[in-house]
């Protein structure tokens, strides 16, 4: 008698890997809004870019006093603010993110600047006080990480003095319309940096801030020298979380 032999079991051939997805195209321009205050009748606005048609709506957002929005992609460097034609109804007393428009909406400008040539810049919205002019006037700043990333802080003078401040024991001083990123130093307990800024009048220095931060965040932060009517100097602050892009 033949002795039957045992079949192995044979093991089946895996299957093909599937083709990993791609990772989705992020738009090469990175645009977030600060807005100081909001303007009365313009705080639901769009961004667009411009086209052959003309200004094409990207992103539908609110804004209002002491707000950043989140990082919004484009992918040109020519862009236009415009007050939103056809806003949506409000969700309640919180601004939620900036929505991307779908659908073609056309619109009519009232500021347009066009990006630096890094990938990412923030837009600061100031209120105008003349009537007759937009309600914002529309300040970039080129917000590469390389240059003002976690702990640092970026300064901007609005106002028509020279400023002078310290950071933790690091001097900066800015004319008119300058800016400057600083890193502060440690020169508190707690790891903590004092603040104290002035503006020059006449041969004088007027102290306007005195106060103290933590130094080393992981966060950056904006301080914004803003005029007030009555001559005084408002330290607008706000900080930013990361991913900055």
């Amino acid at each position: 008698m033949t002795a039957l032999c045992p079949i192995s079991a044979q093991t089946p051939a895996p299957a093909p890997a599937a083709p990993a997805a791609a990772a989705p195209k992020k738009a090469p321009h990175s645009l977030r809004l600060l807005c100081v205050e909001a303007a009365e009748k313009a705080s639901q606005l769009v961004i667009a870019e411009k086209t052959d048609k003309g200004w094409q709506a990207r992103w539908r957002l609110s804004v209002s006093s002491s707000f950043m929005t989140d990082a919004m992609g484009f992918g040109s460097r020519k862009l236009a603010l415009a007050i939103d034609p056809a806003p949506p109804k409000p969700q309640g007393g919180f601004n939620g993110p900036a929505v991307l428009v779908k659908e073609e909406l056309l619109v009519q400008p009232i500021s347009e600047f066009e990006l630096p040539a890094s990938d990412t810049a923030t837009a600061i919205l100031v209120t105008n006080s003349d009537p007759k002019a937009s309600p914002y006037r529309v300040i970039l700043i080129d917000a590469q990480t390389q240059r003002f990333g976690d702990g640092k802080i970026l300064v901007q003078n609005f106002t028509t003095h020279t400023v002078a401040g310290l950071f933790g024991g690091k001097s900066a001083k800015l004319a008119s319309g300058q800016s400057t990123i600083i890193e502060p130093g440690i020169d508190q307990e707690a790891d903590m940096s004092q603040i104290t800024l002035a503006k020059q009048v006449g041969d004088q220095w007027e102290p306007f801030c005195d106060t103290r931060w933590p130094g080393k965040t992981e966060y950056r932060r904006y301080l914004l020298l803003i005029p007030r009517a009555d001559g005084s100097i408002h330290p607008f602050v706000m900080p930013e979380y990361p991913p900055y892009r």
